[in-house]
């Protein structure tokens, strides 16, 4: 956001108080400049246009006024217009690096980037500001995802101002995006020999630290990071999850208490203290950590799912399941919800709501191993075994070399009577994973007490 000076104020009151009068007073092109930006950096289009057109009535030939009506024009899509007033500029002011700019800014909206860039350089040995021009080029580079040459142009901006945030942020953007945390590791320290204070900086070294699990070298950059501004929430939380990882729940809890003080309450902050507590084994208060961050915000569903796990882990299924639907009155696409709501009615004994669960997890894109098996035998324990046939038949071929499936595929073809098919999948089952039949025979003791299967075990 840019900052406004009493006499750049005085300015705009002036011509607000000029626009309520209705009286047209005369302001030098300055001014008019200083008028325009000051409504184009407040989103005021309307009010910088009416300042454009009485400054053009007033300055008919001032550049920079026509500079910032081409700007505005750009904005609006008007690049036609915008085009033919560049040409002339050009014309009449060949050294003007912000002629080109606007070029630039023009081919950027055709989506042209690679002119754009081309035009941006042209500007360079012409600017006055360079890291404004770098940071251009280095924003073209990142819309055709070319992440090695905006890296390059991010770091001029920093080589020629050091607390240039937005430039640092955009460029450890590009090492995240690259994949290079090690090439970001080195290039944060060699920053913070020159700037040391810079709490951003140590920030993000301490989470490349943590994608590597230097946990130890994490948590001294966020000490680092909240040295040099002991106000920034972000490293509290961050040095907070590290002592958690640590194991070092009451240290993690006091870190997460602090954000609660500098910043809104947050229901994450509060999730992850409970965590805490529960880690530590005090349920209550974990519980009533829970129950605050549902109350924080009722829309997050991750809270309502903690309370659910929080629940299912202690045989509490009845409020599991009750916590559960309303994550799933949240987001009822999560495949991940629905397998745990699967389980949570399996347990309850609701079959049906059971069996149902588990087709939506699986619709919804969840084909691990465990939830096609779960939802086989609960298919099979409800003598349905048609569907059973069909889930088993899917899981064997995302998962050929899953031994206990041959088992499950012989047991749904012994029910729907096709008993050729039931003996020669079982036995393909015994000659590769005999360990298995008790486990079976346990589960569904009525198949392994058919004569056939009883002849197979015999000769096997």
């Amino acid at each position: 956001m840019q900052f406004f000076s009493e006499e750049e104020n005085y300015s705009v009151s002036k011509f607000e108080s000029m626009l309520q009068k209705n009286h047209i007073l005369f302001f030098d092109v300055d001014e008019f400049e200083e008028i325009i930006e000051y409504y184009l950096e407040l989103g005021k289009m309307s009010k910088a246009k009416h300042a454009l057109q009485i400054g053009l009535n007033q300055h008919p030939s001032a550049i920079s006024l026509k500079l910032l009506q081409v700007e505005v024009m750009i904005f609006e899509d008007e690049l036609q217009q915008a085009s033919v007033i560049l040409d002339e500029l050009e014309m009449i002011e060949p050294s003007n690096s912000e002629v080109y700019v606007q070029k630039a800014n023009l081919y950027s909206k055709l989506n042209q980037h690679e002119k754009a860039i081309d035009l941006l350089k042209y500007a360079l040995p012409l600017a006055d500001d360079l890291v404004d021009v770098y940071s251009l080029i280095a924003m073209e580079y990142l819309f055709i995802e070319n992440y090695q040459e905006a890296k390059k142009y991010f770091k001029k901006c920093l080589s020629e101002d050091i607390e240039d945030y937005m430039s640092l942020q955009q460029l450890l953007f590009c090492y995240d995006i690259l994949e290079e945390n090690d090439e970001a590791i080195a290039f944060l320290n060699a920053y913070l020999d020159k700037n040391p204070y810079c709490e951003v900086a140590w920030h993000y070294l301490g989470k490349q630290h943590l994608v590597k699990e230097e946990l130890n070298e994490a948590l001294r950059c966020f000490d680092f990071a909240i040295i040099s501004d002991d106000t920034f929430t972000g490293a509290y939380f961050e040095k907070a999850k590290v002592l958690e990882k640590l194991e070092n729940y009451q240290k993690a809890i006091e870190n997460y208490k602090i954000t609660l003080t500098l910043d809104d309450a947050s229901p994450l902050v509060y999730l992850h203290i409970g965590r805490c507590f529960e880690k530590m084994n005090d349920d209550v208060t974990a519980e009533q950590y829970y129950f605050k961050a549902v109350h924080e915000d009722p829309q997050l569903s991750k809270s309502w799912l903690t309370l659910a796990e929080f629940y299912y882990l202690r045989g509490n299924h009845s409020k599991a399941l009750n916590y559960i639907n309303k994550v799933l009155l949240l987001e009822d696409n999560n495949p991940y919800y629905w397998r745990r709501c699967a389980e949570i009615n399996f347990c309850l004994q609701d079959y049906e709501r059971a069996e149902y669960a588990f087709s939506q997890a699986v619709e919804f894109g969840d084909y691990s191993l465990n939830t096609l098996i779960n939802w086989t035998d609960l298919l099979l324990l409800n003598e349905d075994y048609v569907k059973a046939l069909s889930v088993a038949s899917d899981a064997m071929r995302i998962f050929p070399d899953e031994i206990t499936m041959f088992y499950r595929v012989s047991i749904a073809f012994a029910g729907v009577g096709n008993i050729s098919e039931s003996e020669h999948y079982l036995k393909i089952a015994f000659e590769k994973g005999r360990e298995w039949i008790a486990f079976f025979d346990k589960k569904f003791p009525a198949f392994f007490s058919l004569d056939f299967v009883k002849e197979i075990m015999k000769k096997n």
